[in-house]
């Protein structure tokens, strides 16, 4: 699976999702539609495995539950 990257060239998590996801083909990019609402695909919440907040900027390899 690809890499997905976000505004910030940072590496996501490949579980992160936003609306976007299911439509766009950048959907973590922001444009001025961007909902800017995240979850984690693992827990089905705004929280990830790790009890961290699931956005964007948060979602990276420094995450103990990050997968690539």
């Amino acid at each position: 699976m690809a890499t997905k990257k976000g505004q910030l060239g940072t590496r996501l998590c490949r579980h992160i999702r936003s609306k976007e996801s299911f439509y766009s083909t950048t959907p973590l990019v922001e444009d001025e539609f961007h909902s800017g609402i995240y979850w984690c695909n693992q827990t089905g919440d705004g929280v990830g495995v790790d009890g961290g907040c699931a956005a964007a900027e948060e979602c990276t390899p420094d995450r103990e539950c990050y997968e690539g």
